[in-house]
């Protein structure tokens, strides 16, 4: 198998919007992105239920939902405990995309993948991507890769180190394009060094300036400051055309030898206010509050508002940007918040009933349950009748400001998943009415309210609709695909390099975007390969990096 005609490129923009993307491309400010839609195939792409960035990467290079793969969010609780742990790259218990391409002898290049860290083995070269701890000199594979990234592109980073807070818009996008600068010359030297059949680089920092900045550039969000507008809208939104000159030097190294496909995990819109779920548990007597003295106190001055977030907001004011970081769970900050806020070390764990973890556009719940959690509170019999009620009780939670219902959708997560996995995901999953409403999902209580405006770090959140474009000889030209998801898109990367599809794989081949007579002389082929799935059955495993926390809570991650 040699390099050639069926080479494929996939270029990832996290969290990418076709309702920022396609006004700058019929503008003429993205020409790359344009020109590839209009000689291919594009259109808006279903992404998984959570629409969260470890779950949906981890689903676009496998072909599996998050059943199948094992990773439902970043955020998961650690084992034997209710502490909160990070997933990581050892937490996909599936071939990626990369590890079939290797199985069939062809060359790849991986750059910057979330949930590629820690750097796996690879027939080719790999450079780890989000959730790489800060720091980190393990970060590639072959390991002596990282030494020469490092005399090659002296400052790359594969996140930036300065996050953003109000009044700094300036220096977070000098810092975005800094890092995105030199991701593309990290990108140029490596898909250059090698002959490869098959890379894929992510670019996150779409992702971290939509989090940060959406409501620069949304009149209506009502965080929107004309003068902050007029000093950066521009900026942000040459970010997007920097990285339209990005994916041009790419496609250009391609040399026309094979196909160029560009994704998104999903896309963005603007986030107003957050649900806190386990305040609302507290509420309804689900969650109980542990009858020490320490722990009354702390929720006594809990009610009466000394919670983080008052906290943040009172020295932000104060433009103390150096403290206000360090309380923003730094390194070792955690640990010193929690003795002094309300959190999980002061719930009663043996008399509560439920508790949440999962945020963002969904919430999750979880069922304490005995014999599962380590202080199970609901009896296996009862499991089904806890579900029922907590369904019910979310039905009727009413958003105060219009007075309907808070709760558009409420599902058991059998009628979302059934693979293997599925014992690990939430037991419910809940949508509010509006995506302008998130749910807040870290473990400690953040807030006294139920409802919050969010913080000045954050004025957007995730989507279910992200960017699908695929150009090559046997893509269809100017086609705009309907029903695309992302369990699509490994199927499709293996069939575009004349690769076989692995048996069992969630996603479809999507058939009508392909050329008829090219599919009838080349018919998808399917294999087994049961190895390289038997090598994943292992238990989830995860870190708790105080690092990782710092640059997620940093750059929007958690809320």
């Amino acid at each position: 198998m040699s390099a050639g005609g069926d080479r494929l490129l996939v270029l990832g923009l996290d969290g990418a919007t076709f309702d920022l993307l396609l006004p700058l491309a019929e503008k003429g400010e993205l020409p790359t992105i344009k020109k590839l839609m209009d000689g291919g195939a594009w259109g808006r792409m279903r992404t998984v239920i959570p629409p969260g960035t470890g779950p949906a990467w981890s689903s676009i290079v496998t072909g599996l939902d998050p059943s199948n793969h094992g990773v439902f969010d970043i955020i998961v609780r650690a084992a034997d405990s209710y502490n909160l742990a990070f997933l990581n790259g050892a937490s996909l218990r599936a071939p990626a995309v990369w590890d079939i391409v290797g199985r069939f002898g062809g060359k790849v290049v991986v750059i910057n993948v979330p949930m590629t860290y820690p750097p796996r083995q690879v027939n080719g070269l790999l450079v780890t991507g989000l959730l790489t701890p800060l720091g980190s000199r393990r970060f590639t594979h072959p390991p002596e890769l990282a030494g020469e990234i490092e005399s090659t592109v002296p400052s790359y980073r594969i996140v930036p180190q300065k996050v953003y807070s109000a009044g700094r818009a300036g220096e977070f996008i000098a810092e975005v394009r800094e890092v995105l600068e030199n991701k593309r010359v990290l990108m140029k030297h490596l898909l250059g060094r090698t002959d490869w059949k098959f890379a894929m680089e992510v670019f996150s920092e779409t992702d971290f300036l939509q989090h940060a900045l959406w409501h620069v550039i949304d009149e209506r969000h009502p965080r929107h400051d004309p003068e902050e507008a007029r000093r950066f809208a521009d900026d942000v939104l040459d970010i997007y055309r920097r990285l339209d000159g990005i994916i041009g030097e790419a496609v250009e190294m391609l040399g026309g030898e094979g196909s160029v496909m560009l994704v998104s995990d999903h896309g963005a819109g603007p986030l107003h206010r957050f649900l806190h779920t386990n305040n609302w548990l507290i509420r309804e007597g689900i969650m109980k509050v542990r009858r020490g003295p320490a722990s009354r106190l702390k929720f006594a001055l809990f009610k009466a508002g000394l919670t983080p977030i008052n906290v943040y907001r009172a020295v932000s004011r104060l433009r103390l940007g150096g403290i206000k970081m360090g309380l923003r769970w730094t390194s070792g900050g955690y640990n010193l918040l929690r003795k002094f806020f309300f959190s999980f070390s002061d719930v009663d764990w043996e008399n509560t009933r439920a508790y949440a973890l999962s945020g963002g556009v969904y919430g999750g719940l979880f069922v304490n349950l005995k014999g599962r959690e380590p202080l199970g509170a609901v009896e296996p019999a009862d499991y089904e009748k806890t579900r029922d009620d907590l369904a019910e009780l979310l039905r009727g939670l009413e958003d105060p400001k219009t007075g309907r219902g808070l709760i558009s959708e409420v599902v058991k997560r059998e009628e979302i998943y059934r693979g293997r996995f599925i014992g690990e995901a939430p037991d419910l999953y809940f949508l509010p009415y509006t995506p302008t409403v998130g749910v807040f999902g870290d473990f400690e209580f953040s807030s006294n309210n139920l409802l919050e405006e969010v913080s000045d770090a954050i004025s957007a959140q995730h989507r279910m609709d992200g960017v699908f474009v695929a150009n090559g000889p046997v893509v269809k030209k100017g086609v705009e695909v309907d029903g695309m998801t992302v369990l699509d898109l490994a199927p499709l990367m293996l069939y575009l390099m004349n690769l076989p599809i692995p048996e069992g794989v969630d996603g479809r081949l999507r058939k009508d975007i392909l050329d008829e007579g090219a599919l009838a002389g080349r018919p998808p082929e399917y294999a087994k390969m049961k190895d390289l799935y038997d090598a994943g059955d292992r238990a989830r495993d995860s870190t708790e990096d105080e690092s990782i926390r710092d640059r997620l809570k940093g750059l929007g991650y958690i809320s």
